[in-house]
């Protein structure tokens, strides 16, 4: 029986009829000689290799802040809604793709089972609940282990592959991948993302809440004992749901495509200074990073103190700000060249400042307020 989330089960299932219809709709309307297009250009991006064009991504959505604006065609559905119905979640995460198929945008195709932040914070014993209903609202963690429970698990062998959340990740793959079976075009470029696993410090602020910070002076053998595990899970986690999935080498998070496996979630570090980043946190993203065979990396806020360090990690391809407005432009793209990272730019640039920047290290996401809005921009950047 599920106990890790609190939800109530509206008892609404999407009508097959619906369905049907929504899929066949983008099945018709999915451009092949674009699609391949797509994926060359991303792929190339991230290895760094030279293209004529900057990657564009067009959206209503602002995944980072889980808002989203403008009204479609495409049917949308709360969190209740979709954790009880596969196919309720399998809408929500094809809407970037009627976007895009709408917009002829740079999107990659990727869908993933939305399991909220619960998931690597439940295997320490945490749980969670939600009590919103909107579109936007989440699920937030209401209980965590007490220190001398996380001592003891930090002992124990923690089974991953039995866990609840585990069993529901495969089953919505398993139901996604019957549904889009009859559509030979969207089972070749819908790619399946892992859900969200966070990263290690966040990870351990998910379960220490503040007493994080002070664990940084207080307890830092703790601390460390804690990061070693917590790393060691997520690890775990990445690569057995890669295999399951059949992607051994490349990684697809909020329709981008790159080298690696692992989206490393990191916004508590720029929390701290930077020797205590350097101390606590940067040993354990390294190791993540080589376990995982690489991949991105995301912090919200201020880290242009450990801009330098991430990008410098071995196997971090690209670094994305959830907070572009707080980064200082210059000081991060001469960064981005110089460590061979692709800046993942979560914000509207100028038509005209755009067409004066360089290919090569830059993915632009434009969040808009509806899809005119978007196709206004597409046609102002000439695309």
């Amino acid at each position: 029986m599920d106990n890790i989330l609190s939800i109530v089960d509206p008892g609404l299932r999407v009508d097959i009829l619906e369905l049907e219809k929504n899929l066949t709709c983008l099945e018709e309307s999915i451009d092949p000689v674009h699609r391949e297009e797509v994926e060359k250009l991303q792929r190339d991006t991230f290895h760094m290799r030279k293209t004529s064009l900057i990657p564009v991504l067009v959206t209503t959505r602002n995944d980072v802040a889980h808002q989203s604006s403008g009204k479609s065609e495409w049917p949308v559905y709360g969190f209740q809604r979709m954790w009880h119905d596969p196919a309720a979640m399998l809408l929500n995460e094809l809407f970037p793709v009627y976007e895009s198929v709408m917009l002829k945008d740079d999107k990659i195709f990727s869908i993933r089972p939305n399991l909220s932040q619960l998931f690597i914070p439940s295997l320490f014993g945490a749980a969670g609940m939600i009590t919103g209903s909107s579109l936007d609202d989440m699920p937030f963690i209401n209980y965590v282990p007490s220190r001398e429970e996380i001592e003891q698990i930090i002992e124990k062998n923690i089974d991953i592959e039995n866990s609840f959340m585990m069993q529901k990740f495969r089953s919505i793959v398993e139901k996604w991948k019957e549904i889009l079976l009859p559509y030979p075009l969207l089972s070749r470029y819908v790619h399946y993302a892992l859900p969200d696993l966070q990263g290690p410090f966040n990870i351990y602020f998910l379960l220490r809440g503040t007493e994080a910070y002070i664990d940084v002076f207080d307890n830092p053998e703790l601390l460390d004992r804690l990061m070693k595990k917590i790393t060691e899970v997520i690890a775990e986690t990445v690569n057995s749901m890669a295999v399951f999935l059949g992607e051994t080498k490349t990684g697809y998070c909020w329709n981008y495509g790159y080298p690696g496996l692992v989206r490393n979630v990191d916004d508590n570090s720029t929390l701290i200074s930077r020797d205590q980043y350097l101390r606590f946190v940067q040993p354990w993203n390294i190791k993540l990073m080589f376990l995982c065979g690489g991949g991105i990396h995301h912090y919200c806020g201020d880290g242009g103190h450990i801009a330098r360090d991430i990008m410098s990690i071995p196997g971090v391809v690209g670094l994305n700000f959830g907070n572009p407005e707080m980064q200082d432009w210059d000081i991060v793209t001469k960064l981005s060249r110089e460590t061979g990272t692709v800046l993942l730019w979560d914000q509207i640039i100028n038509p005209l400042e755009f067409r004066k920047l360089s290919p090569g290290n830059l993915i632009l996401k434009a969040i808009v307020p509806n899809l005119d809005a978007g196709k206004e921009y597409m046609r102002e950047l000439g695309r």
